[in-house]
């Protein structure tokens, strides 16, 4: 095989090379770009359903039972057809259950990509702060205002606040990874959530008695102790007949009474499980209510300090003092929105409102 060989004179090979290397870093910062994927909260539904683990077990085990029905009724056996129907049923009781916990899932977790967002957009404002104040205290440092106290103090300020940061950063890092996990997608793939709206305190308007009475629907134990309720009653029926026993009629009746007990019992149980989660939300909000006004209170008072420091009047140490206090109070208040934030869409689920877990369309 022919070999050519390049003549590169020397003084020309340093200038080839970071041409080279500044083509190869314009390549991949393209190629990386063009790898993010945005999602909204349907997008990445529509992808788990294709591509998580757990749901596509879920989804082998549903088509085998669909494939066992098809073969029982090709075979005609009533026993194995009695059977294959039983499964079927149960198979897509599960498969639906499945894909609804799957689809919460992944709101939930929609939500908290967000929230992590956020955070790391706070840490970053804060550290921004520490470093601005350290830099006035610089110079009055060398202007002979401030003493070596002073600075360092500035300095711990700061260094805590960098932490804060690339904690955060660590922290949307991991929930990123957790995030494509779900979806089925590699670890390192860049994603966009686009519905910035869900970052946003979105009020709860439904009263206790309309999200009681739209859980009486859904819920799975006061629906299984009405169809138990309802086979005791067509039992008493079958029991009626004059061919029965009387032993048997006794027996049937006694049954249909545990029944409504038992569904009464449900009812209740389902009661104060919707009245406690929906009177901890109002608390809820309430608690971001405080946080929020605290939070403007603190930062006109930074901005009075500030004009304080400047003058003269406060030490570095009230300044740095207050923006700590600050950073701590907006990071709270994060935290307490993203609580909220997924009470409230745990129970929009809980009263079937899935279409509302996302924007306010509540009536």
């Amino acid at each position: 095989m022919l070999k050519v060989k390049a003549n590169v004179p020397r003084s020309v090979q340093p200038m080839f090379l970071a041409a080279l290397a500044c083509l190869f870093i314009t390549c991949f910062s393209a190629l990386a770009g063009a790898q993010v994927l945005e999602l909204t909260v349907k997008d990445a539904v529509d992808l788990a359903y294709e591509s998580n683990l757990n749901f596509q077990i879920a989804t082998l085990d549903w088509q085998q039972a669909q494939a066992k029905l098809e073969r029982a009724q090709i075979v005609g056996d009533e026993e194995m057809l009695i059977e294959a129907e039983q499964e079927w049923d149960k198979a897509q009781e599960i498969y639906a259950e499945k894909r609804r916990e799957l689809q919460d899932q992944i709101r939930t977790r929609y939500q908290q990509f967000l929230e992590k967002e956020a955070m790391v957009e706070n840490a970053r404002e804060a550290k921004e702060r520490a470093e601005n104040q350290l830099g006035i205290d610089e110079n009055k440092y060398k202007a002979g205002l401030l003493s070596t106290l002073d600075i360092e103090r500035a300095q711990n300020s700061l260094y805590d606040a960098e932490h804060r940061y690339q904690k955060a950063i660590i922290d949307l890092e991991t929930e990123r990874m957790q995030f494509n996990s779900i979806l089925g997608l590699p670890h390192d793939q860049e994603v966009a959530l686009t519905e910035r709206l869900l970052l946003d305190f979105v009020p709860f308007t439904y009263s206790l008695e309309t999200c009681y009475e739209l859980a009486l629907e859904l819920d799975s134990e006061v629906l299984a102790a009405r169809e138990s309720l309802q086979k005791a009653r067509e039992a008493v029926l079958i029991a009626q007949s004059p061919f029965t026993p009387r032993v048997e009629l006794e027996q049937a009746l006694v049954q249909e009474e545990k029944a409504k007990i038992n569904l009464q019992q449900a009812e209740q149980s389902l009661y104060f499980r919707i009245r406690g989660e929906y009177y901890a939300l109002q608390d809820q909000v309430h608690n971001l209510e405080m946080d929020e006004r605290n939070i403007k209170l603190e930062r006109q008072a930074l901005l009075a300090e500030e004009s304080k420091y400047a003058a003269g009047v406060l030490s570095n140490a009230q300044i740095v003092a207050q923006q700590e206090k600050l950073a701590s109070l907006e990071e709270q208040y994060h935290v307490a929105l993203s609580n909220y934030t997924q009470a409230r869409i745990k129970l929009l689920q809980t009263i079937g409102k899935y279409e509302e877990s996302g924007e306010n369309h509540e009536k």
